[in-house]
C-alpha cells in the first residue's frame, strides 16, 4: 500500500481544505518530512490517518472522555461554519493480482441537531462503489488491520515506553498478539468465559455464586471501558503536558534574553549592594582610625631601621672594647711571662708589634657611638621595628578587601543599571507565570490519572482472579446434566485447546522476531560485538539481553540511547515480522535522543522503516547534519506553521530554513 493524497477539511487545527501530496517520486525516496513546532499540527496528521481508515475503532491522540460522536463534534474545526463540517480524505493504491488498485476514502461529519451525522464514501479507481463503502471496517482490516497500527503508526512516547525493559513486557505482549492474531483468540478465551458463566447459571440458577460471576463480569466490563477511557486521557494529558513543558521553556528563554533573570533577582542584588556599600565604609572607617593609631610609623620606616641598625652598632663597639681592655692586660701578662721563660728579645718584640696590629684591626672598624642607647632603649627600638612589619601586613590586606569590595560594588550597580523597567518585562512575567501554572495543573492530572489507571488495574486483576476462580467453581461443581453441562465441558475444554494453541503459535513465532529484532538492532547501532543474541519471553515477554560471549547482559549495561534504539528494533522487527507492505508513520521520533543516535536513526533506519515513510518533526529533531543526511531519500518536504490570525494550520512545500529547503 502506498498512500497517494491526504486532504483535511477544517479538521482539528485544520479550517478550510489542505491537499497533502505524499506519493513518492521514487522508490529510492519514500520519505515524506513534516516539519512543525509543538502545536502546529503533526500528531494532528497521524490521528487523520488512523480515523479515515478506523473510524470509532481508531485510537487517536486527542480522543478524550466522551462518546465518539462527542469526539467528532470536537475534531471539527471550530472557526469553521457550523454547516461546513469536517471531512478527512485518503487516497491510496497497492498491487493485487498484478494489477494497480487506487482507492479514495472520504470520511466526512456535520452537527446535525444535537447529534453528529457521519458518512463514508469509497471510491475504486474514480466511480463510487457503494458496496465497499457499506463494508469498509473489513476492507479496512484488510488493508490496514487496526491490531497492526501500532508497529506502523507511532510516536516518540511509545518508543519511551519500551525503552524501558522492565516495564516492556505488557506491551510487548501486545503488539506481538496483535502481530500473530493472537487477541482474537484472546476474545475467543473471553467470551467462552462469559459463555461458561451463563451456562452455569443456567445449569445452578440458585447458586449465589453464580450471580456473584455474573457482577463480576460486568464489573470487568465496566472497568475495562473506564481503563480504555483513562489510557486515552492520559496520553492526550501527557501531549498537553509537554507543549506546556515547551512553551513555558521557551517563556523562560525570551525572559533571561531580555534580562527578566536580573529583575527577579532585584531584591537580591539591592541587598547585595547595600551590604557591599556598608563594608566598603566600615573598611574605610577601619583604614581611618588604622591611620589616626600606629601607621604613621610607616613613614620614618627607614629612619627607625637606621637607628636599630646604629644602636647595634654601637652595642657591637661597646663589647669590644671592653674586650680590647681585658686583651692589653692579658698581652702584658703574656709578655711577661716570656720575659721570665726566657724568651729572646727579638721574638718578645714581634710578639708585642702583634699584639698592637691585633688591638688597632679590633678598634679602628667600629663605629664612634653617638646615640649611646641603654639596653631598654635598644630593645624599645627593636618592637618598633617589627611592628612597622606587622602594620605593613595589616594594611595590605585591608586595602586589598578594600579593592575587592569596590569592585564587587561596581559590577552590582552594573548588574542594576542592565536591569529591565518593571513595565515593560510584566506582560513576560504573567504569561511566563500562566504557562507554569498550567505546566503544574497538568502534572496533576497526569498524576492523578496514572494513580486512577494504576489502581483501577491492580482492581481489575483482582476481579479476574476472582471470576476465573468462579468460573473454575461453577464449571467443575455446579454443571448437572444437560446440553448446559456439555457446552461449559467443551467450552472448558476449547479454553484449554486455544491457551495451548497460543502458546504454540507465539513459540513458533517468537525466534523469528527475535532474530528480526536482533537483526534490526545490529543494523542501527554498527556495534557487532555488543549483544550475541535478544531473547523474548513468550510467557511473560520480558526482553532478554546476552552478550556476544553468552553471559546475561543487564539493560543497565546499555545507555539510554541505545535502549531507546533497542525500543526503534523492536518496533521494526515486529513490522518486518507481520510481512505487511505497509506505510511507517512516525511523529517526533527523536525528541529523547542525542545527537550521536540520532545520526543512527536518521542515516541506518527511517531510509528502510517501510516503501513510504511518514516523518513528523519539531524544529529541534531533523536539522542541519542530520536533514543533510536524510535529503536523498527526502520525496516531499512540508512545513507546517500555525497561522495566528487566520486560526489556521498551513501547510506549504520546505522545510524550517533555507538551508533545509535547499536540502529538498
Amino acid at each position: 500500500m502506498i498512500f497517494d493524497e491526504l486532504v483535511l477539511v477544517n479538521y482539528g487545527i485544520y479550517q478550510g481544505e489542505h491537499r497533502i501530496v505524499l506519493t513518492p517520486p521514487s522508490p529510492d525516496r519514500p520519505i515524506v518530512l513534516f516539519g512543525g513546532m509543538n502545536g502546529a499540527g503533526k500528531t494532528t496528521i497521524l490521528d487523520a490517518l488512523q480515523l479515515v481508515f478506523h473510524g470509532k475503532l481508531a485510537r487517536c491522540s486527542n480522543r478524550s472522555q466522551g462518546s465518539y460522536e462527542d469526539f467528532l463534534a470536537a475534531s471539527i474545526n471550530r472557526h469553521a461554519a457550523p454547516d461546513e463540517g469536517s471531512r478527512i480524505e485518503i487516497r491510496f493504491h497497492r498491487q493485487h493480482e498484478g494489477a494497480d488498485q487506487v482507492f479514495r476514502v472520504s470520511r466526512s461529519w456535520r452537527q446535525q441537531g444535537a447529534g453528529v451525522r457521519e458518512s463514508l464514501d469509497v471510491y475504486v479507481g474514480e466511480e463510487f462503489d457503494p458496496l465497499v463503502s457499506q463494508s469498509w471496517p473489513d476492507y479496512a482490516e484488510e488493508f490496514l488491520p487496526s491490531r497492526l497500527a501500532n508497529l506502523f503508526f507511532f510516536d516518540g512516547e511509545k518508543i519511551e515506553a519500551l525503552a524501558d525493559l522492565d516495564k516492556a513486557g505488557e506491551l510487548l505482549k501486545t503488539a506481538v498478539h496483535s502481530l500473530l492474531g493472537m487477541d482474537i483468540v484472546d476474545r475467543l478465551n473471553h467470551d467462552l468465559g462469559n459463555l461458561i458463566g451463563r451456562k452455569a447459571k443456567e445449569a445452578a440458577p440458585e447458586d449465589p455464586e453464580a450471580r456473584r460471576a455474573e457482577d463480576l463480569q460486568q464489573s470487568l466490563k465496566t472497568m475495562e471501558s473506564r481503563a480504555e477511557q483513562l489510557f486515552q486521557d492520559r496520553t492526550s494529558a501527557k501531549t498537553r503536558l509537554e507543549q506546556a513543558a515547551y512553551r513555558t521553556q521557551r517563556l523562560q528563554q525570551r525572559l533571561q534574553n531580555e534580562g527578566g533573570d536580573l529583575f527577579q533577582q532585584k531584591d537580591v542584588i539591592h541587598a547585595e549592594r547595600k551590604q557591599a556599600e556598608e563594608s566598603l565604609q566600615t573598611l574605610d572607617e577601619t583604614l581611618r582610625g588604622f591611620a589616626a593609631d600606629a601607621l604613621p610609623l610607616l613613614m620614618v620606616r627607614e629612619s627607625l631601621t637606621r637607628l636599630r641598625d646604629q644602636s647595634q652598632a654601637e652595642s657591637e663597639a661597646q663589647q669590644v672594647r671592653a674586650l680590647a681592655t681585658l686583651l692589653v692586660e692579658r698581652d702584658k701578662a703574656v709578655i711577661s711571662f716570656a720575659r721570665e721563660i726566657g724568651i729572646e728579645t727579638d721574638q718578645r718584640r714581634r710578639l708585642v708589634q702583634f699584639f698592637k696590629n691585633d688591638q688597632r684591626r679590633r678598634t679602628t672598624t667600629r663605629p664612634e657611638p653617638y646615640l649611646g642607647l641603654s639596653d631598654d632603649g635598644r630593645g624599645l627600638l627593636g618592637d618598633l621595628s617589627a611592628t612597622n612589619g606587622e602594620l605593613e601586613g595589616r594594611l595590605e590586606a585591608l586595602l586589598e578587601d578594600r579593592r575587592n569590595t569596590a569592585h564587587e560594588l561596581v559590577t552590582l550597580d552594573r548588574k542594576l543599571k542592565a536591569i529591565p523597567d518593571e513595565e515593560a518585562i510584566r506582560p513576560l512575567l504573567e504569561e511566563l507565570a500562566a504557562a507554569s501554572d498550567q505546566c503544574h495543573v497538568l502534572e496533576r492530572e497526569l498524576a492523578q490519572l496514572e494513580k486512577e489507571e494504576a489502581t483501577l488495574r491492580s482492581e481489575m486483576e483482582r476481579i479476574t482472579s476472582e471470576l476465573g476462580r468462579l468460573q473454575r467453581y461453577l464449571a467443575e461443581g455446579l454443571v448437572k446434566a444437560g446440553d448446559a453441562a456439555r457446552i461449559v465441558r467443551y467450552s472448558k475444554r476449547s479454553q484449554e485447546i486455544l491457551s495451548a494453541f497460543r502458546a504454540i503459535v507465539v513459540d513458533r513465532h517468537i525466534e523469528s522476531i527475535q532474530r528480526l529484532v536482533l537483526e534490526c538492532f545490529t543494523d542501527l547501532i554498527r556495534k557487532h560485538d555488543l549483544l550475541g543474541s535478544i531473547t523474548i519471553d513468550p510467557k511473560t515477554f520480558a526482553v532478554n539481553l546476552v552478550s556476544t560471549d553468552g553471559t546475561p547482559l543487564s539493560p543497565d549495561r546499555l545507555s539510554a540511547g541505545e535502549r531507546q534504539l533497542l525500543a526503534v528494533s523492536l518496533l521494526w522487527g515486529l513490522a518486518k515480522a507481520s510481512n505487511r507492505p505497509l506505510p511507517a508513520v512516525i511523529d517526533t521520533p527523536l525528541g529523547r535522543l542525542d545527537s550521536s543516535h540520532r545520526k543512527n536513526l536518521v542515516e541506518r533506519y527511517f531510509p528502510q522503516a517501510s516503501h513510504q515513510v511518514l516523518l513528523l518533526s519539531t524544529d529541534e529533531e531533523i536539522r542541519g547534519e542530520h536533514l543533510q543526511a536524510l535529503a536523498p531519500f527526502i520525496g516531499h518536504h512540508y512545513l507546517l506553521a500555525y497561522d495566528e490570525r487566520a486560526k489556521t494550520t498551513r501547510v506549504s512545500i520546505g522545510y524550517f530554513d533555507s538551508e533545509a529547503r535547499h536540502a529538498a
